[in-house]
């Protein structure tokens, strides 16, 4: 071990490791270099994991049911993976409000739904498994006052103008989680649209709580969005799978 330790060393010219009486540590340069060839490693078990994976070859037809909110920001990225694992299966996607989602996955229509799991009701007929656990923060504009508020609450958020999104069953969502908090947003404006959600917070028309998963940083006008964390107001947007228990895929 000594002679391939003082091997490396002279390989790289360089002093890797301090000896004393109890052993070894890494020099500064010498942890650069473990952090660099753990890269080395990964990379290489991940080109030969590349080298071996092989196409799926399971084919027919497997219908999906997308949430409207999920169709902008995982559907085009899900079907190009699911194109190129599964090149024989052909896919049919269908985006409708969840409601109508599970009444069509319970009649059989569809093989399976992607929805937000913490907007839906969960029962012993459903199979639920939630991928994405994406928290919930305050939108704002630049230099709007909530920024500075040292310790920020939902009764701060709820003295200031709130722009609320109405797809995918979220104003019941947060309107319980309001309830349940004993305060009440002062609801501005009422819309389906992302965009002009975004547009708005970012003008400094009103305020807004939404997910991680759908913040971008910047406004189709070119304006900037900030996100804060609300300190006692911890809320999550799931996103899973929902099957009927039991339920096999759809016949080829």
């Amino acid at each position: 071990m000594t002679v391939s330790m003082r091997n490396l060393e002279e390989a790289v010219n360089a002093p890797l490791f301090i000896r004393h009486a109890k052993g070894i540590q890494l020099t500064p340069v010498g942890e650069r270099f473990l952090n660099h060839a753990r890269k080395i490693l990964h990379d290489s078990r991940a080109a030969v994991e590349d080298l071996h994976q092989q196409p799926e070859t399971i084919n027919g037809v497997v219908r999906i049911g997308i949430a409207e909110t999920l169709s902008a920001y995982l559907l085009p990225n899900l079907w190009g993976d699911i194109a190129q694992r599964f090149p024989l299966l052909e896919t049919a996607f269908h985006e409708a409000p969840a409601s109508q989602l599970l009444q069509a996955l319970r009649q059989g229509d569809l093989d399976f739904c992607l929805l937000l799991t913490s907007n839906i009701s969960h029962d012993s007929t459903l199979e639920v498994e939630t991928w994405i656990r994406s928290p919930r923060r305050l939108w704002t504009a630049i230099g709007h006052p909530l920024l500075s508020v040292p310790e920020l609450r939902l009764k701060d958020v709820e003295k200031v103008p709130f722009l609320l999104l109405v797809t995918d069953d979220y104003p019941d969502v947060i309107s319980d989680y309001w309830q349940s908090r004993g305060c009440h947003p002062d609801i501005h404006f009422r819309t389906n649209s992302f965009e002009a959600i975004r547009s708005l917070v970012a003008q400094g028309k009103g305020v807004t709580i939404l997910s991680d998963l759908v913040y971008r940083p910047w406004a189709l006008g070119g304006q900037r969005v900030i996100r804060r964390t609300i300190d006692d107001c911890i809320t999550y947007m799931d996103v899973g799978i929902v099957k009927n228990v039991g339920q096999p895929l759809s016949p080829a």
